[in-house]
């Protein structure tokens, strides 16, 4: 199946799961949960808390209302049951029970002994058997509250047995097996405790059923409400970043419609003024390079093209009219124009070279060797002094040593001395020195110098100030690129300015490290 332009060819769920959309909306659901997560362990460890002090109350207000009882001298057996999920006894100091609620009415003190409750308070499991209220026998968990009722100033406790109307009362000192009074004034024994003494123990026992219960029914709605929430969060989540991506997606489809043949076409910039507009406008602003680096990449090989045709014309010329007239054709003067033609050819090609490997990234130079500047600038000067064509004026020229490529710096005052010799009227000036660390070197001549909106464009290749001017006089116009690149490969600068004193002409400053 063919792939649109802009599309990935991976299946759609690899994309998907890959996309910015899923991976932003897996971090918010992992962010989300681990928040409720914690969350629930709060309002799971808060309610625990406030359900477990609920029961302690009541327990422990029941277990006074009892204890209130014991101290009056009078209470029924069973006692009062104001809740099935609480129960209650009353033990005396033998450790037999007195009295109880109903729901443990037959069963046996819930304390090991008079004297062994060390707190009023505490969590014990609840005797086997003796169940309280809808408690499971698999689930025992339970709290305590004890006190002790009675004292010495008590006389005795009177216990009214409502199940067979007995009344009992139990006398502190006494050895004999108490009688119980019924309702009719007839005397029967009972079957309750004997007591020796008048302390009793209160103890109140509650399931903590309800609080697991309760814990439970709020896990099993967490259980439901949470994967709903991380569901409804992850949706919005997605759904605001498809919308907030919606412009990146615009983007991409425009700049996997641009091609090599429209660098022209832009990218329209969102008016949000956020990220993805400065994104616009980045991408924008490569475009723009782009375009540029095209252009200058089309302009230089059409250049390129024509000079090298150039010097191919002239030989093919000279050979077609030596074969048409030999008989007429000087063959050693068109050997020798060939020839300068050739070397010429040869001269643009090795300079493409340079320039072509200085674009690439390439390290230009090689060799660095101490380099008196001054000696390669008075060489210069005297081999265009034999030319004849200008006067040359040394006398601004002093020591300057730096590091560098010899061969290179020599192009560097060469290229600027022969470019202000085409240029010159009839004077060309060199100046050299040192100055804050830096070797200045200056060319001046007297020709008609260079506009200020023209002072960066001489240094692009293949420009010409002087379009009229012939090949011979113009060179091939890559002089002063090759300049700028030798300049900079050697960390200095080049620039072009109006003479120093205001007279007419140009003046190239050139600044490297000095050694």
């Amino acid at each position: 199946m063919a792939v649109r332009q802009g599309q990935s060819s991976y299946p759609w769920f690899h994309r998907w799961l890959y996309s910015v959309r899923f991976k932003i909306a897996l971090i918010s659901v992992l962010v989300v949960g681990i928040a409720l997560f914690g969350a629930s362990r709060v309002l799971l460890t808060t309610l625990r808390s406030q359900l477990e002090s609920s029961i302690i109350n009541q327990t422990r207000t029941q277990e006074a209302a009892v204890a209130s009882l014991v101290s009056s001298g009078s209470l029924s057996n069973p006692l009062p049951l104001p809740r099935s999920e609480i129960a209650v006894q009353i033990v005396d100091l033998q450790n037999k029970v007195v009295a109880a609620t109903s729901n443990i009415i037959d069963q046996p003190s819930a304390i090991a002994s008079f004297d062994s409750p060390k707190t009023e308070v505490s969590f014990v499991p609840v005797p086997k058997g003796m169940l309280i209220g809808d408690q499971d026998e698999s689930d025992r968990r339970g709290v305590m509250v004890t006190s002790i009722a009675g004292g010495p100033g008590q006389s005795n406790l009177t216990v009214t047995n409502e199940l067979n109307g007995l009344t009992l009362k139990l006398t502190p000192g006494s050895n004999e097996t108490p009688v119980g009074q019924t309702a009719g004034g007839t005397s029967a024994q009972t079957l309750l405790p004997h007591t020796y003494h008048s302390k009793f123990r209160v103890v109140a026992l509650e399931s903590m059923a309800t609080v697991d219960q309760s814990s439970l029914t709020v896990v099993k709605v967490i259980s439901v409400a949470f994967p709903l929430l991380l569901g409804v969060v992850a949706l919005l989540v997605i759904l605001l970043t498809s919308r907030a991506l919606k412009p990146v997606e615009r983007i991409n489809r425009e700049v996997a419609s641009i091609t090599g043949s429209n660098l022209h076409n832009r990218i329209s910039v969102p008016p949000s003024k956020d990220e993805i507009s400065e994104l616009a406008v980045t991408m924008n602003q490569m475009l723009e390079r782009l375009d540029s680096s095209a252009e200058r990449s089309k302009r230089f090989v059409a250049d390129a093209s024509h000079e090298l045709r150039s010097p191919l014309s002239v030989i093919q010329t000279e050979l077609e009219v030596g074969l048409l007239h030999p008989e007429a054709v000087d063959w050693r003067r068109t050997a020798t124009d060939a020839l300068e033609e050739s070397r010429r050819m040869e001269r643009i090609v090795e300079d493409l070279l340079m320039l072509a490997r200085a674009d690439s990234g390439k390290v230009l130079v090689h060799t660095l060797l101490p380099v008196d500047l001054d000696d390669l600038v008075l060489a210069e000067a005297s081999r265009l002094r034999l030319s004849g064509s200008v006067t040359v004026d040394t006398r601004a020229v002093s020591g300057g040593r730096i590091t560098g490529d010899p061969h290179y710096l020599l192009r560097v005052v060469r290229n600027l001395s022969n470019n202000a010799a085409r240029h010159a009227m009839s004077k060309v000036t060199f100046a050299l020195h040192k100055q804050a660390g830096w070797v200045q070197l200056e060319v001046s001549d007297d020709g008609k110098g260079v506009a200020e909106d023209l002072r960066e464009k001489i240094f692009e290749r293949f420009t010409r100030l002087d379009e009229a001017r012939s090949r011979d006089d113009g060179g091939s116009g890559l002089g002063l690129s090759i300049v700028r690149t030798i300049v900079e490969a050697h960390g200095g600068t080049v620039e072009v300015t109006g003479n120093s004193d205001g007279s007419r002409g140009a003046r190239f400053v050139v600044r490297i490290p000095s050694l």
